[in-house]
């Protein structure tokens, strides 16, 4: 695998929790009710399409779906429901992916509290290629450090690889570090920061890949209103350790209504 596509892989997980993070302050908070986008979407590579999203939280639930459309015609969805009981301790994932190809991907699982700011998940997911993976996570949330230890084992083989991640920081700043190690026990780790813009986010870091090589990568992402419509940018870089550097971004320009309910909600630990 290229060094740029690897780091982009690894990137794309550490960086959700910022994202989201970033998308609720601007869409004001994970209230219950119903949100409602839609809009189109542009990438440097000569990418463009059409997307839309359903977002529906009431208390101890979170649904998602969302379809998009590519300039080719081609279309994907994704759909996700996440349940959590506060009384019981206990919660529920299910999720699927449909690609333009027609291909796709699920998985499924179930929560369960295990101490105070603290739960482990057990569940299976199913790629494209119709292999099932078990996943089993390990989260602690704890005087501002949250951890997530996840085992992703082949039912078939017995193998399994690991990734290891720690999120700490506060008022406006993150450090994601995070450690995935493959079933040849070959490691490959990821140290990010996010820092909060007044429109945004900055995110800065180096990953070094399992031959101890190190590459950099940064990205700035903005959220902009105006005439009701809102634009986020994303635009960055990743520069190999032999120096050759690698633009990447994207641009989404898209509305949204939000239909608020009466009820509040108890968010499920994974969205």
């Amino acid at each position: 695998m290229k060094a740029t596509t690897f780091i982009r892989s690894l990137l794309c997980v550490t960086s959700i929790w910022f994202t989201s993070h970033a998308q609720a302050h601007e869409r004001g908070g994970h209230a219950a009710g119903t949100r409602d986008r839609s809009g189109t979407w542009q990438n440097d590579r000569g990418g463009s399409g059409t997307f839309n999203q359903s977002v529906t939280r009431a208390r101890g639930s979170a649904d998602r779906s969302t379809n998009w459309t590519n300039a080719q015609g081609g279309t994907g969805s994704h759909s996700s429901s996440n349940t959590w009981n506060s009384s019981t301790g206990t919660g529920t994932h299910d999720s699927s992916t449909t690609y333009a190809n027609g291909k796709s991907s699920s998985s499924q699982g179930d929560w369960t509290k295990t101490g105070t700011g603290s739960a482990s998940y057990t569940g299976t997911h199913t790629g494209v290629n119709g292999q099932t993976t078990d996943v089993s996570k390990s989260v602690t949330d704890s005087n501002g450090t949250k951890t997530i230890d996840s085992i992703y084992t082949n039912p078939t083989t017995g193998k399994s690889s690991t990734v290891d991640k720690t999120i700490t920081g506060s008022d406006g700043t993150k450090q994601v570090d995070t450690t995935a190690t493959g079933p040849n026990g070959k490691t490959a780790t990821s140290d990010q920061t996010y820092t909060a813009t007044g429109s945004g986010f900055n995110q800065t870091g180096t990953v070094t890949g399992p031959n101890g090589k190190t590459s950099t990568d940064q990205r700035t992402v903005n959220y902009s209103t105006s005439n009701g419509e809102t634009t986020r940018t994303s635009t960055g870089s990743v520069t190999s350790p032999n120096g050759t550097t690698k633009d990447f971004g994207n641009t989404e320009t898209y509305t949204k209504t939000i239909t608020p309910s009466a009820s509040s909600t108890s968010s499920p630990p994974v969205d």
